[in-house]
């Protein structure tokens, strides 16, 4: 299995030499097994798979052997924002499947398509895209291709999942956009269950230990609560994402002073384009 973060940050996609090395695009990563792809979220980095896949085969967005299968958290923009520009998502007959909860009482193309209508979009996407939407509920497994899924409720607004997946061989838990404080006993049992010998959490890093207090209920964590967290379910390896748009280069290198603390697991900073294998 082979992990690769496309997006590395929170909020905003960010273009300037002081991100230069992490990169600023916003929530999308991979998960590769056996010749098949997941995708987590639509956000910026999205648009960089896409290029890959436009290297691959000249015939893009038609006739893949894989079409996207994208699982989406939620629906705040930087999680979507890619889908307005999204080949898959303007060609009727790519095989694009998305995934997520139901919010309302509309069609779930209505609901994951609808930031993309005038005025605040040319189009009103949710007419045009030939996108498959599959309503998908926490705590019931979903299989996809050999992949076996488990949404899950994270601490963030809007109704959120995390994702437990699982090729049979290795397992990976998506933990962007959930806060840590503030988790019910039940809930916090549950992502201790969900995490527990792990080989891959990517947790949400949004804010630095200083900044964090300015930000409590905004549904998102610290490097500190991850690796607080590592110490109590023993993952092979933790990935810090979804990391604020304001944060320089070299603010998010210090931020490895708080690795030495679970000495069993491999921490790293995620990068835009850095990748994984399990």
């Amino acid at each position: 299995m082979k992990v690769k973060i496309y997006g590395c940050r929170g909020s905003i996609p960010v273009s300037h030499t002081y991100c230069s090395r992490y990169g600023g695009n916003t929530s999308c990563m991979t998960v590769e097994s056996e010749g098949k792809t997941l995708i987590f979220d639509a956000g910026s980095g999205l648009m960089v798979w896409e290029q890959e896949m436009k290297a691959l085969y000249p015939s893009y967005p038609k006739n893949l052997p894989d079409p996207p299968k994208i699982l989406i958290s939620h629906l705040h923009l930087d999680h979507i924002i890619a889908l307005g520009n999204f080949a898959p998502s303007w060609y009727k007959d790519s095989g694009m499947t998305l995934y997520t909860a139901s919010r309302d009482e509309r069609p779930l193309v209505n609901q994951i398509f609808g930031a993309f209508k005038p005025p605040y979009w040319p189009h009103d996407m949710s007419k045009m895209t030939g996108a498959k939407c599959v309503e998908i509920e926490c705590g019931k497994q979903i299989q996809i291709d050999h992949f076996t899924v488990t949404p899950f409720l994270a601490n963030h607004s809007d109704i959120t999942m995390s994702y437990h997946i699982t090729d049979g061989k290795k397992s990976v838990v998506h933990l962007l956009d959930s806060e840590i404080n503030g988790m019910t006993t039940e809930m916090y049992d549950g992502l201790l269950n969900y995490c527990m010998n792990v080989d891959l959490i990517v947790f949400d890093a949004a804010y630095s230990d200083e900044d964090y207090p300015k930000h409590v209920g905004w549904g998102h964590s610290t490097v500190r609560q991850g690796v607080e967290l590592a110490l109590k379910t023993n993952p092979r390896a933790m990935i810090f994402a979804h990391l604020s748009q304001t944060y320089t280069d070299y603010e998010l290198d210090t931020w490895a002073k708080h690795f030495g603390q679970a000495p069993d697991t491999y921490f790293l900073m995620a990068r835009d384009n850095s990748e994984l294998d399990l």
